[in-house]
């Protein structure tokens, strides 16, 4: 199973070349534009890209180049599409001249794929030396409190309900910060396997709500969700995984959250607004990777978590940031 970056600003072309990847057995992250691809491949690493040119931002053409002089992406094949190109260009592996049969971008797929070479390695440390310095990273602040507060404690004697607070609050941090890098560990190694059932879901954005509530009392939630039950089929503990992780993250990043879930026909749309400060480009396209450190636009691993399980459902994660209307998630899963 290979990783293939599909990139193109038609979202109706984009789903139906990523639909074509996945039937081919291979994972798909998606781009709405060239920028984006650009970001995503140097998170990510995919094995393949597939590139429209005509793209806001950065065009396809723009992005082969950018690719081919980097370091690490450089040896990545890349499929260019085009309806304006004649023939293609030079830095790209393979090209298709719009429109184009399938199943010949079927056969590229699998040729592309067959001669890609492997992601080059971490420079310097490697990939499991990051990821330890990460856990320390993460756990060194609470450890440190919760010290202090069992010094605390033992000097104060009884009675000190604050730091009894307090210390509760770090061991719980310390809990979330090792599911989600049990979670996140298991997603990269795509080792997760779904088990769906038919489930309203609806009912279980409720109850994930109230748990949220519970622990982020000092946010002010507002939510508008229909009435009638929303069927979708999925893994339900993972479904309400990926809920609870976007929902914590934007509770965390604004006093305030709007949670609507919006049913179509064949879709499912949630959306979770905060008020917080609006993100620049590359914060955005930073808020889906994973174990990158405060304050390099992510710092925790939830909406990583999130966005990998809305993939896992044959849908996505989307953040889109205005002076507006701060920072909306959008999470879209096919209800089939």
């Amino acid at each position: 199973m290979s990783l293939v970056l599909v990139a193109d600003d038609e979202p109706a072309v984009r789903e139906v070349l990523s639909q074509v990847v996945e039937d081919l057995g291979h994972d798909v992250i998606q781009a709405r534009d060239g920028e984006e691809a650009w970001h995503l491949a140097r998170a990510r690493r995919p094995n393949l890209i597939v590139t429209d040119h005509m793209m806001p931002r950065l065009s396809g053409l723009d992005l082969c180049r950018r690719l081919r002089g980097d370091e690490v992406l450089g040896g990545v094949p890349i499929i260019l599409l085009s309806a304006v190109l004649p023939h293609g260009a030079p830095e790209a592996y393979a090209f298709l001249h719009k429109p184009f049969e399938i199943t010949e971008f079927e056969g590229l797929i699998r040729k592309a794929l067959a001669q890609a070479p492997r992601p080059k390695p971490l420079e310097g440390a490697s990939a499991m030396e990051v990821l330890g310095d990460w856990v320390a990273q993460g756990f060194a602040r609470p450890l440190s409190t919760a010290r202090a507060d069992v010094e605390r404690l033992r000097a104060g004697g009884p009675g000190d309900l604050a730091t009894l607070d307090s210390l509760g609050a770090q061991v719980r941090t310390l809990e979330t910060l090792t599911r989600d890098f049990q979670e996140a560990a298991h997603l990269a190694a795509r080792v997760v396997t779904l088990e769906p059932v038919q489930v309203d879901l609806g009912a279980r954005l409720r109850q994930v709500l109230d748990t949220v509530r519970a622990e982020l009392p000092a946010v002010r939630w507002r939510a508008e969700l229909p009435e009638k039950a929303v069927e979708l089929r999925c893994d339900p503990a993972r479904v309400q995984r990926m809920v609870s992780a976007l929902l914590l993250e934007a509770g965390r990043r604004s006093g305030e959250v709007q949670v609507e879930l919006e049913p179509a026909a064949v879709t499912v749309t949630l959306r979770v607004r905060t008020q917080g400060p609006t993100l620049t480009d590359e914060e955005r396209h930073r808020l889906f990777e994973p174990f990158r450190p405060e304050g390099a636009g992510g710092g925790g691993l939830g909406l990583y978590i999130a966005s990998e399980l809305a993939r896992l459902h044959g849908g996505g994660l989307s953040a889109e940031s205005t002076n507006e209307r701060g920072t909306t998630f959008s999470v879209v899963l096919p209800r089939g």
